[in-house]
């Protein structure tokens, strides 16, 4: 018996073992975190992402806003038409994993519901929604002088002057995602995907050693090339840290969540504790306080909600900047362009949007917001979402 177990031990445990010591030492080689983490990680949906990461916390505003309700919800279309074909929308909510649907018109919530395993309060990751926050971080900047669009990352960011090329990218490339910076969006669904630098900066410990294993220019900033990069943003949420001597979360919590009278604390998720924000994603929020910053660009940059209501969030220059369409049309999503980290619609409204489901439409014609965060990990309908978003936005 003392043979047989010792024999088990011998051909299992030591073989499971040795794997697991590999895998422990890979991940730290790689910079991941370590494969249990790392695998919960890969598994998951956005609704579970903001208690997997380290992150910053964003405290609530201290002087918080009470939304109103309307007595009588808004009726949603039961259905809709795109590109010829109906759809069914509960259907449709339910197809892409809905957890929040929120409707707001003149500052009244005229709409609002959520799945049953989440709530009001709830934290989402809305994923490149956080680009549009980095957008508004970098306008506080160049609004006070600090930084100019114009100039070189490298200016701000001198460690990676190494880089070839670098040097003539702009904040304004980053801005616009014209930088021909060459780290490719798509990669593999599932573990394959993993090694992809895109993937790398999602799952990292060391955003920095990331970058300085993967950035290179690829063709001339500025030019016809024009690719969505998440990449652009990553560098320049870690402008906003360098030159302001604050994090990126502790920055944006004072120039905007504070104003705008958020009711929960907010999160950005980092690569480690006190370490650099994913600012290209992983800003963690609730529905109701991300309208609150929808509000500011129906505002002309001013706080449209409670008691700050009027108070400046951004400059005249850089909320026209953030609203006045690219001038280029973005390949590949639908009939919008992007510019000043928002995309913008062909009907004038203004859309921001994330991985898996996220979208906060801002229609200045109607004066509506209209929020859907979702777990939508098939991500298959998106152009049936946004018209079904359309709809909702421009409905009198």
């Amino acid at each position: 018996m003392k043979i047989a177990l010792k024999l088990l031990f011998l051909w299992i445990l030591v073989p499971l073992t040795t794997i697991a010591v590999a895998a422990f030492s890979l991940t730290l080689v790689v910079r991941y975190p370590n494969p249990v983490a790392a695998f919960e990680l890969a598994q998951s949906v956005p609704s579970e992402q903001p208690k997997l990461m380290p992150s910053h916390l964003i405290p609530a505003s201290t002087l918080p806003h009470q939304w109103e309700v309307a007595a009588i919800p808004q009726e949603l279309p039961q259905s809709f038409d795109f590109e010829g074909q109906s759809y069914v929308t509960a259907d449709l909510l339910q197809a892409t994993a809905t957890k929040a649907l929120l409707v707001i018109r003149d500052g009244v919530i005229t709409y609002e519901d959520y799945s049953d395993d989440f709530g009001q309060d709830q934290l989402i990751n809305a994923m490149s929604i956080g680009k549009t926050m980095v957008g508004m971080a970098i306008g506080n900047l160049i609004a006070d002088g600090t930084i100019r669009e114009q100039e070189p990352i490298t200016t701000y960011l001198p460690q990676y002057e190494f880089v070839e090329g670098l040097d003539q990218v702009t904040i304004k490339h980053l801005l616009d995602m014209q930088s021909c910076i060459g780290i490719d969006e798509d990669y593999p669904s599932g573990p394959a995907g993993w090694g992809y630098p895109v993937a790398q900066m999602f799952a990292t410990t060391d955003i920095d050693f990331v970058l300085r294993n993967n950035l290179k220019v690829v063709c001339e900033p500025g030019s016809e090339e024009y690719e969505y990069r998440s990449v652009n943003t990553q560098l320049l949420g870690m402008v906003v840290t360098q030159v302001s001597g604050m994090s990126l979360s502790n920055y944006f919590g004072a120039k905007v969540w504070e104003r705008v009278g958020a009711s929960n604390d907010a999160s950005w998720s980092v690569d480690r504790e006190g370490g650099w924000e994913k600012s290209f994603c992983c800003f963690n929020v609730s529905a109701r306080d991300l309208a609150l910053v929808g509000g500011v660009f129906l505002n002309d940059g001013r706080v449209a909600f409670g008691p700050g209501t009027g108070q400046v969030v951004l400059s005249q220059d850089w909320h026209a900047r953030m609203t006045t369409p690219a001038k280029v049309w973005f390949g590949g999503f639908g009939s919008e362009r992007f510019g000043a980290n928002m995309w913008h619609r062909p009907d004038g409204s203004y859309l921001t949007q994330g991985y898996r489901g996220q979208f906060m439409l801002m229609n200045p014609k109607t004066n509506t917001i209209v929020i859907k965060l979702s777990d939508d990990i098939e991500n298959k309908f998106y152009d049936q979402v946004v018209a079904l978003l359309d709809q909702i936005g421009s409905q009198p």
